[in-house]
This record gives structure tokens, sequence and C-alpha cells, in this order.
């Protein structure tokens, strides 16, 4: 059986399995009492967050770890909510190998600390607009805060992605039923107004896996604070993004997102990933060398678009979609670094093993070849059903 090139650990090409499948991030809720007088939300939540230009502030990303502190960023930012141009400077990059991060939705550059050296990285992906808006409208509306004037009034929910991205997840009445939100109070973050939401799983009791709790600016409906919890190998981790010193709609100098280059920068491309799209699993079939898999997946659950991935490593994946739940099933021509020692389960007669967080995912080798299942809001057992329809075909 093949082994992993040039250093390339399991949870590498996992992670790499999320670039090229777009797998976003979640959020998460923690303290407040919940119980304050809801106040009446007249606004349409999805135009006011959509006419939000521009943004900058200083954010601060801050990781727990069963309540310490693991590690603090702190960035000047200017982003264009909704897109993926942005212009990150951290304030102490000594310990990061980039301190300015641009981007201008095409191309992504990344400027190294300490040297003129600049890292410049093409952003593919399916045609799709951010989904936000239309998110935070449900969920506003989810959590009792909107009049009967043609809001929507559903209860069943999806959290919030934090990178909308190519998510092709669009929010519906009935997205998520197994998610609650409500509103915990009225704070302030960075001197601005905000409502605070909490969402949760409403099956999984008060030490629910993951929780979400957004304060959401009460004039443009931004999340100025999101939290992210989630428990793995009994440990309990967070993690918290607060925006401060905001102004929305300020005039944005022209080359803000571009990269600082001039005629003693060296600009590297490295040799990543090319990913094409496709709307059916045939389509995929048609053009792949590599066998794609052909999981048996809850009837709910619709393939939102199938990728083929060629370079350093060729793979295939499979995205489907469930209101706010997602799983993907995705095939390498490398075989993971798992020891039969790591077992969890089997798969195919294969040493299987799950990597538990906000994202679950299971992974195993096939004669040469590496499989994953990933899901967001997808127990794991049936991450196991969908693994073992795949198995380990000859």
């Amino acid at each position: 059986m093949n082994s992993l090139p040039l250093g390339l650990t399991r949870r590498t090409l996992v992670a790499l399995s999320l670039l090229c499948l777009a797998v976003p991030a979640l959020l998460w809720t923690s303290g407040g009492a919940i119980g304050d007088a809801s106040p009446s939300v007249d606004a349409n939540v999805t135009e006011r967050y959509r006419a939000v230009d521009s943004l900058t502030g200083t954010r601060t990303v801050t990781m727990r770890a069963d309540g310490t502190v693991t590690s603090r960023h702190v960035a000047s930012v200017t982003l264009a909510p909704g897109t993926d141009r942005r212009r990150v400077r951290f304030v102490d990059a000594s310990d990061r190998r980039y301190g300015l991060q641009v981007s201008n939705g095409s191309t992504l550059w990344l400027h190294e600390t300490g040297r003129n050296v600049v890292t410049a990285i093409n952003l593919t992906g399916p045609p799709t607009e951010s989904r936000t808006g239309l998110r935070l409208q449900a969920l506003v509306a989810a959590a009792g805060l909107t009049d009967d004037a043609g809001r929507p009034r559903s209860v069943g929910v999806s959290p919030l992605p934090v990178l909308p991205r190519h998510t092709g997840v669009a929010p519906g009445a009935d997205a998520n039923a197994s998610y609650a939100v409500e509103f915990v109070e009225t704070d302030t973050v960075g001197g601005r107004e905000a409502y605070v939401l909490e969402v949760a799983p409403e099956a999984d009791g008060s030490e629910a896996r993951y929780r979400q709790r957004l304060w959401l600016d009460t004039e443009r409906f931004y999340p100025l604070r999101t939290q992210t919890e989630w428990s793995a190998d009994g440990t309990r981790r967070s993690v918290t993004t607060t925006y401060a010193n905001v102004t929305f709609d300020a005039p944005v100098p022209t080359g803000t997102f571009r990269p600082e280059v001039d005629a003693d920068t060296t600009v590297e491309r490295p040799d990543t990933p090319r990913t094409e799209w496709y709307r059916s699993r045939a389509d995929l079939v048609a053009r792949s060398s590599l066998s794609v898999p052909a999981p048996t997946v809850p009837p709910s659950f619709e393939l939102v678009y199938a990728t083929r991935t060629t370079g350093r490593i060729d793979g295939v994946g499979l995205r489907y979609a469930d209101g706010g739940r997602e799983l993907t099933v995705a095939t390498f021509n490398y075989a993971l670094d798992i020891d039969p020692d790591e077992r969890d389960v089997s798969v195919g007669g294969q040493p299987a093993t799950i990597d538990d967080g906000p994202t679950t995912s299971l992974s195993w080798n096939c004669e040469g070849y590496g499989y994953t299942v990933r899901g967001t809001g997808v127990e794991t057992d049936r991450l196991i059903e969908v693994g073992r329809s795949v198995g380990c075909p000859a």
C-alpha cells in the first residue's frame, strides 16, 4: 500500500479535503442568562446585512481549552462582507509566518513576516452567492424578534457558518429542525449595541457537544462577536472572534485589496491543486479517471455539487446538504497514514479512525486509496453507515 508523500499526514489530507469541498467552520455559545424581554425588530435583516459595503476595525480571535487561553491574535481588518475581499494585518506577527493577508476575491496573497516574500494562491470554487444575510434573517425570526409582516417565522434553523464562501447551502423554513434559537439579551460590543442570540441542538441537553452564540449589531445585523464551542477527546474547546472599533461603509482606499509588492518582492505561486466542479455525480464519473464513490446517504440529503481535484494529490468528492447539515464523501489517490492500532471501527474490513470536532470525520484506506466521510450536524453512527455503504471497492 502506498504511503502519503512529502510528509503529508492523515489530518493534513483531511484538511486538504476541507479546502477542496469548502466545509464551513461553525460558531458557538457560552454564558449569560436567557430571559430578557425580547425587542421588536421591524427591519429586513437580509437587506440591512447586504447593504454593508465595507467593515473596518480590530479583530481579536481567542482560542481556549477547558477555559484556558491557548492562543490570541489581534489584527486590523478591512472586509467586504459577502465576498472574499479582505485585508488582515496582524498587530504582533512575530509568531506567525504570514503577517499580512490580502485577497481581492480571486487571489489570496500571504506576506511572510520579516521577509519580502509573498505567496499568491488562486481561489477557486463553484459560482454561489453568500447566503449569510438569509441565514441571519432566519435566526432573528426564529428567536421571535421580527414582526409578522412577511418575515420568516421558522423555528427550524441551521447554525450560521463563519465562512460563507461556497457553502452551497440555502437556508429555508425547514433548514434543520434539531436546532433551536433563543434571544438572550441586548449587550454592547466595542461600544455598539448588539442582540445576543443562542443556537443549540434541541436534543443534546445541557452538555451539548456544539453550541453557538452571536452578537448581532442592532443596526446592520453584522456579527460583532461569535463564539464556537465543542467537545473533543474529553476537552471543551472554544474560539471567540470579536470586532471592535468598527466602522461600516467607510471609503476603501484604492489598493486595499491588492498585495504590497515592489521590485524587490519575491512572489511565489505554489503548485496548488486544480479543482473542477460538477452538478451531478454522473458528470464527475464521465470526467474522472478515479473511481467515484457511490454512497448511500439519508433520503433528506441532496447532492450540492461534485468535485474533481488534480495536482500533487488527485481526488474526487461529493457534497450533500440537508438544510444546515452537511455531508461530504471523498477519495484520494494516496493512502492515509492510519495505524491499525488507531482502529475505532472497521469499514470494508479495513481499520478506520474517527476524528471528533465541530465537523466529524471518518477515514480509512482501501487498495492504496484514502477515503473520508465528513459530517456537520450529522451523527457519528450515521457517518459510519455512509462510510460502510462505500466500503472498500475493488
